[in-house]
């Protein structure tokens, strides 16, 4: 009877957290609507189809359910899905409360985003331009420190089996340098749109130049990787920007478009992964890694905490294990040797896995605050200032922050995904550019004073 009330009570957050969604936040793409959006898309409804149908035919979902306490596992993932969307929602409306005027200059700049040109400012952004200069130059640095393309070079010759391109993948794919690798995934698509856009605005062939110089040290980085998802993502990352310069607004014609397009960027990849597969059976792989895989991990995670193992009370949070003094324990390695029983493997999954990993339902509770918290900032502080270059850049890297929150921890999504670390850099660059404008104008103004005397 519990177990069926907390099924009903998950539903019932699903719902309300659409109806948020479409009467609340509107049809239109902030930061805030593309967490709910991307949240309900994944685990909304598809966790319910997981859970209760395609769970049961796989493998680590039967050897969970083994276990002695399972029914009290799928209440602790229920309560908790039914927390997340709570929590976000509320993060969300707190931050509405503490800055109305800035709510309501929100929904005047998306309301009139389809009829507004793209503003890229009054004068250039001559710091934008150092900044992305060196940026790339110290990309294309590491590039040929770290042998990128030597690397890919050695890919494309492994011939075989998928499991060879594998195995070299673990070996030799991805930098070891963790700030090249926040930089590749975060900072550079996101200076790359500010300076294409600032820089086809206001005509200003070199910005363009270095912005492109820019993005072939971003390619190779993501190329390095190894893997096909990263390039796929920016494509729609990229796409999603050239939706953004023209709309905002969402309709169904748009909704069923983009959904269109993401199946026609991740089939050829799906094809090339597993050849074997043809047409629905391809669409059926996809399903099953974009939703089932995904639900599958957070079941893993409330699997092995607390039934086999403590809460780890921070220890899984690296930066907060080093405070505490404690040793780091990465719950994405010990899920994956509680269920598979072997290392080499990871298991990763969305912000309230690790969240309940740390704290079980406070950190979910917390956790989801901050998340609808930060989205919501994102939007007051950029796009509440109209259609800008600058808002297109940010949102689209809040585009990949939030996906980065269904596969990893808040904190990481914050960092190493660019959740808050892009947005607080486009501020960075922002008052250094108005500072700067200041200064001269002083610098002007004294040099006129004595001949005007």
């Amino acid at each position: 009877m519990i177990l069926a009330g907390t099924y009903v009570l998950a539903a019932l957050a699903i719902y309300g957290a659409t109806l948020y969604l479409g009467y609340r936040l509107r049809p239109y793409l902030t930061a805030s609507s593309m967490l709910l959006a991307f949240l309900l898309l994944i685990h909304g409804p598809a966790y319910l189809v997981y859970m209760l149908f395609r769970g049961p035919q796989s493998v680590i979902y039967r050897r969970i359910a083994q276990s002695l306490n399972f029914d009290g596992i799928v209440v602790s993932l229920n309560l908790s899905i039914a927390l997340m969307f709570i929590g976000v929602i509320t993060g969300i409306e707190l931050v509405d409360r503490f800055a109305p005027s800035s709510v309501r200059a929100l929904h005047t700049a998306i309301f009139d985003w389809d009829s507004r040109p793209l503003s890229a400012g009054q004068s250039r952004p001559w710091w934008l331009l150092v900044l992305i200069l060196g940026l790339a130059l110290f990309m294309i640095g590491v590039s040929m420190i770290e042998h990128h393309l030597a690397v890919l070079a050695g890919y494309l010759a492994v011939g075989g089996k998928e499991v060879d391109k594998i195995v070299y993948r673990q070996q030799y794919g991805g930098s070891h340098l963790y700030v090249y690798r926040v930089l590749v995934n975060s900072i550079a698509p996101m200076l790359i749109v500010w300076g294409a856009l600032a820089g086809w605005t206001r005509r200003w062939w070199p910005l363009l130049a270095v912005t492109a110089l820019l993005l072939v040290a971003t390619v190779l980085g993501k190329l390095e990787t190894l893997s096909k998802a990263p390039i796929a993502l920016l494509l729609i990352q990229l796409m999603l920007v050239g939706y953004l310069i023209f709309r905002n607004s969402i309709t169904w014609r748009a909704a069923l478009v983009a959904i269109g397009v993401a199946l026609l960027v991740f089939y050829p990849i799906i094809r090339i992964a597993v050849p074997e597969a043809h047409g629905l059976e391809a669409l059926s792989f996809f399903y099953y890694r974009a939703f089932d895989i995904s639900n599958e991990a957070v079941l893993e995670f409330f699997g092995a905490y607390p039934e086999r193992l403590p809460h780890t009370l921070g220890s899984n949070i690296h930066l907060l294990a080093r405070i505490l003094g404690t040793e780091y324990a990465p719950s994405f390695d010990i899920v994956s040797r509680v269920w598979r029983g072997t290392g080499g493997s990871t298991t990763t999954a969305m912000f309230i896995a690790d969240a309940w990993a740390d704290f079980a339902y406070a950190g979910v509770i917390v956790f989801s605050i901050a998340a609808g918290v930060i989205c919501r900032a994102i939007d007051l502080t950029f796009l509440a200032r109209g259609k800008t270059v600058i808002a297109v850049a940010v949102l689209a890297a809040a585009f990949m922050g939030i996906y980065n929150l269904m596969i990893s921890a808040l904190p990481t999504a914050m960092l190493s995904g660019g959740l808050v670390i892009a947005p607080l850099m486009a501020v960075f660059v922002i008052l250094t550019q108005r500072k700067a404008q200041h200064s001269a104008a002083r610098r002007a103004a004294g040099e006129a004073s004595p001949g005007e005397a």
